[in-house]
């Protein structure tokens, strides 16, 4: 695992490359190198994971290719392999030796080969054309500028800032951020600076993009599936699968660990390496809380296969510690506060020897694991049965009321909200819609009174998974950008801001379609989600130890704002910053700090999303 950047820039220099890449040391403090050729700058930090020796050492060239890299590819003993029988030799044990002689052999198409995780930049000299690569499902990142001028890419948006001119707000991701809490690709924080899409190549040449997309699931999701499907031999299947893709994630030449929450996901991961890779140690953050606290769940998994865990307790004292790095950690607006205990499960992880760790993230997007998409499925299935004009009608009756007039004699916890969320529920028409406004942190009229506005979101995949059931177009919205662009962004932060590799075993792009190909019922059954995933676990597992309700991986952020942490609010989100920066109507904010006396963790949640940009915006723009 790795930092790269680099640009295609006449009048830029060797020490601004360097200056570039080393703001990227934490993800690869191992080593660095740099190549600068007719404007053509590669830079490259180095993470030692596979073949430790200098012969891993990159920019690494073979004829007229130079490629720097960011991440594994699982299977490069086999493609090695097949490069051979065709007359390559090697030189290292690395795997960006085998992909760079693999596109050398096969150009762009060799990545339709990799099993893996990656990023990476490889300049074909001879043509002059700069190729940018990121794997399937986007866990490892890559941001590149184009102005017109000056082209620069990097796989953190700090690398970019230290390399480039004054960069620029761009309000659409701002307010996108607001909406879910992160910036989806392909736009970033910045204007003219954008994230590749997964699944993803761009071509950079004379001063022209051209992006092609090269890995899909229509074909896996238009399948025809059985009549009457052979369960027992769908999850025999779907086990051995689990296998494969787990053992090819325990390639390294270092330890490697497993995050392990107790949950069904990292139960699953712990279990199956336990039983046949051997020897395996896991880490878990639980809480003083005892609604957020999963550890003694971890615990009782861990002494019931046998690894080696360790427990780490995040308090309220230990949080106000992180909390000042967070947004160093996280160099693009951010709003997933659990980023704090992955932070800190990655910190301990590296205290106790491990260069790699195992992050079970997926399997609900996968497997139907959101208790988000059966509730959004209740509402719709209601929502939908109303006639369009009765709906219409309504929602004018409720404008004309104000939602304060009615609390007074209705005392319902957060009653506003509600009222106001069902208003704008009944204007909408589609599945799509009702999910994205379901699960949005502020409704279109809160962003419109902050001072911006509900941002369209492009995601076309929802209509193709909404042919077999509206929770498997929910599932492909939150694959497409959920996962992507929230989940494995703070994974990925977390743990090389540690200095260790992240790897995901439930994003082989093997899993990915076999999930993608199952019947909907496999998946989610008469209320009980993941069905064929805990058919595999309690294999390994005895049911009693995972099957409880969905916790998730919170942090008690109503409690610790209302009290200790309070303080933030009043110094970040005062009025004299909020006017002097522009960004927001400050009456607004004004609002929402009163309303913390009344106890609703919903404002605590909008202030936290403001909090962390003005946070951001301190650290990164002032």
């Amino acid at each position: 695992m790795c930092g790269i950047a680099g640009f295609i820039d006449k009048t830029k220099s060797l020490e601004l490359l360097k200056a570039m890449t080393d703001t990227l040391s934490h993800r690869g403090p191992d080593d660095s190198g740099y190549f600068l050729e007719e404007g053509v700058g590669l830079g490259h930090r180095r993470l030692s994971i596979l073949d430790l020796s200098p012969r891993g050492h990159q920019p690494m060239s073979f004829e007229h290719l130079i490629v720097v890299f960011n991440g594994e590819i699982y299977n490069f003993k086999e493609i090695r392999s097949e490069l051979q029988a065709k007359g390559y030799t090697f030189t290292s044990d690395s795997d960006t030796e085998v992909l760079l002689k693999a596109f050398h052999l096969w150009g762009p198409a060799s990545v339709e080969k990799f099993i893996g995780m990656f990023a990476f930049a490889l300049y074909d000299k001879k043509k002059r054309e700069l190729f940018l690569f990121r794997d399937r499902i986007g866990v490892k990142p890559l941001y590149y500028f184009w102005d017109g001028r000056s082209f620069a890419f990097a796989s953190e948006l700090r690398a970019l800032k230290k390399g480039l001119p004054a960069l620029h707000i761009d309000k659409d991701a701002l307010f996108e951020y607001l909406q879910f809490g992160y910036i989806s690709a392909p736009r970033s924080i910045f204007q003219n600076v954008q994230k590749l899409e997964p699944a993803h190549y761009l071509v950079f040449a004379q001063g022209r993009i051209e992006k092609k997309r090269y890995w899909g699931l229509e074909g896996a999701l238009n399948a025809p599936s059985p009549a009457v499907p052979d369960e027992a031999k769908l999850a025999d299947e779907l086990e051995a699968l689990l296998i494969s893709a787990f053992s090819y994630r325990m390639v390294a030449d270092v330890p490697v660990g497993v995050f392990l929450s107790g949950g069904i996901d990292s139960s699953l991961v712990s279990a199956i390496l336990q039983k046949h890779y051997g020897q395996i140690r896991t880490f878990t953050v639980g809480f003083n809380e005892a609604k957020y606290n999963e550890a003694p769940f971890a615990k009782a998994v861990a002494q019931h296969i046998g690894t080696e865990h360790t427990e780490k307790i995040l308090d309220i004292s230990l949080a106000q510690r992180l909390l000042p790095k967070f947004v160093d950690i996280y160099d693009e607006p951010f709003g997933d506060s659990s980023g704090i205990p992955t932070f800190l499960v990655s910190q301990v992880a590296k205290e106790h020897g491990m260069k790699v760790v195992l992050s079970a993230d997926a399997g609900d997007e996968l497997f139907c694991g959101y208790d988000r998409y059966w509730n959004v499925r209740g509402v719709g299935d209601v929502l939908f049965k109303v006639p369009a004009p009765l709906k219409r009608t309504l929602g004018a009756l409720m404008g004309r009321i104000k939602p304060e007039t009615l609390a007074k004699f209705i005392p319902a916890r957060n009653f506003a909200h509600r009222y106001n969320k069902l208003q704008e529920l009944l204007t909408l028409d589609s599945w799509q819609e009702l999910y994205e406004k379901m699960i949005a942190y502020f409704k279109a009229g809160e962003l419109q009174e902050l001072g911006g506005r509900l941002i369209a979101t492009d995601e076309k995949s929802f209509v193709t998974g909404e042919k077999k059931d509206p929770m498997q177009g929910m599932m492909l919205w939150d694959l497409h950008r959920y996962l992507p662009d929230a989940i494995l962004v703070k994974v990925d932060r977390a743990t090389m801001y540690n200095s260790i590799e992240g790897r995901e075993p439930l994003l082989d792009h093997r899993l990915i379609e076999f999930a993608a190909k199952l019947p909907f019922d496999l998946k989610y059954r008469q209320g009980n989600s993941k069905y064929i995933l805990k058919k595999v676990l309690e294999r390994y597992v005895p049911r009693r130890l995972f099957e409880r309700p969905k916790q998730g991986f919170g942090i008690p952020l109503f409690e610790w704002f209302s009290g200790e942490l309070g303080g933030l609010f009043r110094r970040y989100l005062s009025r004299e910053r909020i006017e002097a920066e522009g960004f927001f109507n400050y009456s607004y904010i004004e609002k929402a700090l009163k309303s913390l006396g009344t106890g609703s963790p919903l404002e605590t949640n909008k202030l936290w999303l403001i909090l962390v940009f003005e946070m951001w915006y301190e650290k990164w723009m002032r």
